[in-house]
């Protein structure tokens, strides 16, 4: 992924958590790792925020943290505004360890609060999807899965974009109990 354009030592400072997290759960035991804390790690202070809110006002996303927490996945989040033209959110495979699979979100967070929290949402869904298949445990099985279970929107150089209707069902739903009325949609995959 590409760094912020912000300050360096800005750009370390958000970067460092994510990778010493990898390099941890590579030393303990997975089980021990997802145990000491919630598997939905969000690494930038303003979407945390955001992400505690939309836990307080939407009952979508609620239900959708509770099963990540009871699934074999650790998901880092984390806000990118170096994201391909034309997408808001995206989900990356790092990698797997003794059954436990990482994931790593990214959001455009120079969109509104309230999309910004059902962009999150439409990403923990994917994230979802990716625990509840065991023999995702690698990039290439991943986009195995997302070719069965979803459909292609778009390729960015060798990248290929894949998106599902539970996502995109999560991410109106979520957007609807955050706010008033529904905003556009921008694409997530």
């Amino acid at each position: 992924m590409p760094h912020l354009p912000i300050a360096r030592s800005r750009a370390l400072s958000r970067t460092l958590p994510f990778f010493a997290a990898i390099l941890l759960s590579l030393v303990l035991p997975a089980g021990v790792y997802a145990e000491r804390g919630p598997h939905i790690r969000i690494l930038d202070h303003e979407l945390k925020a955001l992400f505690e809110q939309g836990l307080a006002q939407s009952p979508t996303l609620r239900a959708l943290v509770a099963e990540i927490e009871a699934a074999p996945v650790l998901v880092f989040a984390e806000c990118n505004l170096r994201l391909p033209s034309g997408v808001a959110g995206s989900l990356n495979f790092v990698t797997s360890v003794n059954g436990v699979r990482y994931v790593r979100i990214a959001i455009d967070c120079t969109m509104t609060h309230r999309w910004q929290v059902s962009l999150l949402a439409h990403e923990i869904q994917h994230a979802l999807e990716v625990a509840t298949h065991p023999d995702v445990v690698d990039v290439d099985a991943m986009e195995s899965l997302y070719e069965g279970i979803g459909f292609p929107t778009t390729r960015d150089g060798p990248e290929r974009h894949f998106e599902t209707a539970a996502a995109k069902a999560v991410q109106r739903a979520v957007n609807a109990e955050m706010g008033r009325r529904p905003e556009r949609e921008t694409a997530a995959y």
